[in-house]
């Protein structure tokens, strides 16, 4: 998302939502925000909306690794890997 504390906060109304319309529970606590650029300069304002913590870069999600540059084909060829194991 952009830097927008503005936005920032609608997207936690529509979380809350999401949470009351669905039943589900969003576990803030176990969720990462991660700053860069002007955004930085405001991530206690962001940790403390959302409940969060710090995340950083790279991190890893459903095993694919998530970088701020392109990814390489090394790093995809570890996803290919193991979809080729479940596959056989």
């Amino acid at each position: 998302m952009d830097h927008d504390i503005e936005k920032a906060t609608n997207m936690k109304m529509l979380l809350c939502a999401f949470e009351q319309l669905s039943s589900l529970k969003i576990n803030f606590h176990k969720s990462e925000i991660c700053c860069f650029g002007q955004a930085k300069e405001m991530e206690q304002q962001y940790l403390h909306l959302f409940g969060c913590q710090s995340g950083k870069y790279p991190f890893r999600y459903l095993g694919i690794p998530i970088h701020f540059r392109k990814l390489s084909n090394a790093d995809w060829r570890i996803v290919e890997e193991k979809f080729e194991k479940k596959t056989k």
